[in-house]
């Protein structure tokens, strides 16, 4: 089997690295003997290394990720059976000769729009914590 470029270029982060077995480095030395250019490469790869970036989360980020996604689980709960209450209240019915639209016929319109309104609110916020969550 032939070794080409690409699987030289793919083999240089972790020969750069220093994280290559020993089987790597001399095949990767080998090629690069041969490959002027790519020797020029990876030697001013070396002379200007990248900065290192910090890899460490904090110790309590884990903690805190879960107690966020917890609370907005139990938030989207509250906010989902808040919108479905307010949604239908104004469609409350009771049946006795007729069915009888009991919260339209008894609220004034004003209250009704600010069950509906409520309602509305429930259902963005809902639908703003569910997005949240897939985040």
């Amino acid at each position: 089997m032939k070794v080409t470029r690409d699987v030289i270029h793919d083999l240089l982060p972790a020969y750069m690295a220093g994280e290559a077995s020993a089987d790597t480095v001399a095949l990767v030395e080998e090629f690069l003997r041969q490959d002027a250019e790519l020797a020029r490469t990876v030697e001013m790869l070396r002379a200007n290394p990248l900065p290192d970036l910090p890899v460490g989360l904090p110790p309590t980020q884990e903690k805190e990720t879960l107690h966020m996604t917890k609370r907005l689980l139990r938030w989207r709960g509250v906010l989902m059976g808040s919108a479905i209450f307010l949604t239908m209240l104004p469609m409350s019915v009771a049946w006795s000769d007729k069915t009888v639209w009991v919260f339209l016929r008894d609220a004034p319109h004003e209250v009704t729009a600010m069950v509906w309104l409520a309602a509305l609110a429930c259902w963005g916020g809902f639908f703003y914590v569910r997005r949240r969550l897939q985040v």
